[in-house]
């Protein structure tokens, strides 16, 4: 009996029903920091609207419709993602791939501040540019996105061609425009754990999908990890 149940468990771990349970909690945190965010927005977008919006509140708007895009889509990522080939298993490769996802989403829930014009125009930039590039990065990546240590299956093509992890850097640009625009020193503090375990997350990844691709080793070679031809 007591195999039976177990060998039920395993098949279950392999189907798109459990994957979508273990996604539900991190489906549940994107959405709370984007409704802790949507007052503020809607009051922004009340103002363009009627027509009575500042260049430093519209460019506020800017930043969080970007946040926004990005969160839509890694919740859509992880509905749609297909289940994995292999799993990286153990407490350390889960907690640190679980920190790098909700400490940066954990931003969002700090209290915004009022910057400088330039400060806004900067943390706009930043938060485009990564909200853009993730944008692509997914649209390679597709139903192969993982929050754990996981192999789905290998892209190469696209961005992934030149950098191993484009979505992760793309991220971080994102999440250093974030960093601006919320409580210091406590945002800060929480983009710098966040930068911390992405790197430590692809360690992690890397290792994972050597084992499930033989041909991983060789596309490493060739590729940089985060920005072509410096790191």
């Amino acid at each position: 009996m007591f195999d039976e149940v177990l060998k039920g468990l395993t098949d279950f771990r392999r189907t798109k029903s459990y994957d979508l349970v273990t996604a539900t909690p991190l489906i549940a945190w994107y959405l709370l920091g984007l409704v802790r965010q949507l007052p503020l927005a809607w009051t922004r977008m009340t103002d363009l609207v009627r027509g009575r919006i500042s260049l430093l509140d519209f460019l506020q708007l800017v930043a969080l419709t970007g946040s926004f895009v990005l969160m839509f889509l890694l919740i859509y990522l992880l509905v749609t993602r297909r289940t994995p080939e292999r799993r990286m298993h153990g407490v350390w490769p889960r907690l640190v791939a679980g920190g790098g996802t909700f400490l940066g989403n954990a931003i969002l829930l700090l209290e915004p501040v009022r910057l400088t014009l330039t400060l806004q125009i900067a943390a706009d930039v930043l938060i485009i540019a990564g909200a853009v590039g993730s944008l692509v990065a997914a649209s390679w990546l597709g139903r192969s996105f993982a929050l754990m240590p996981e192999a789905r299956q290998l892209v190469t093509n696209g961005p992934y061609a030149l950098i191993r992890h484009p979505l992760y850097a793309a991220e971080m640009v994102g999440i250093a425009g974030l960093m601006l625009q919320f409580q210091q020193p406590w945002a800060v503090i929480l983009g710098g754990l966040v930068f911390a375990l992405q790197y430590w997350r692809t360690v992690f990844e890397e290792r994972v999908l050597q084992e499930a691709y033989p041909n991983y080793r060789l596309y490493r070679a060739r590729t940089w990890r985060f920005v072509p031809y410096v790191f």
